[in-house]
């Protein structure tokens, strides 16, 4: 294990992705690439990112995520996807800042937009979390 090199990586990846709304590819990653998608590979064992099945580079960097999702969330002049609407509510309080977050209902597709202004929620409706969070990583990708 690479302690400090995983370190690194992950601060690195988070740094461009708060930054830039979606996690980075790992050519954009100081140091060998092989290297560095084997660090990729340690930290999603370790549960601190989700990499493609194809390739081996990052899916998730929770909150966010590298590919569209029913979650778009506008923070701090930059566009991102979050994962659910969980993980879309942690990109504002990730950044301390106010959002807008676009969405629609799961069961009947109406669109909702929802804002965080100030660190509290300005909408109205309901979240559903269909599984509970301790199960979430028995598939992290569909839950």
């Amino acid at each position: 294990m690479n302690d400090d090199f995983d370190k690194q990586v992950r601060s690195q990846v988070y740094d461009l992705t708060m930054r830039e709304g979606t996690p980075p590819l790992s050519s954009r990653i100081a140091g060998a690439q092989s290297a560095v998608l084997a660090s990729f590979r340690r930290l999603a064992d370790a549960h601190m990112l989700v990499l493609q099945s194809e390739g081996g580079e990052i899916l998730m960097a929770g909150p966010y995520s590298a590919v569209p999702t029913p979650f778009r969330v506008r923070a701090n002049g930059v566009a991102a996807y979050g994962n659910c609407i969980w993980d879309a509510l942690g990109i504002p309080a990730m950044l301390r800042s106010d959002a807008e977050i676009d969405t629609s209902c799961a069961d009947c597709g109406t669109s909702a937009s929802i804002r965080i202004v100030d660190g509290a929620l300005i909408s109205q409706g309901l979240m559903h979390f269909a599984i509970p969070a301790r199960h979430w990583w028995k598939d992290i990708v569909f839950t």
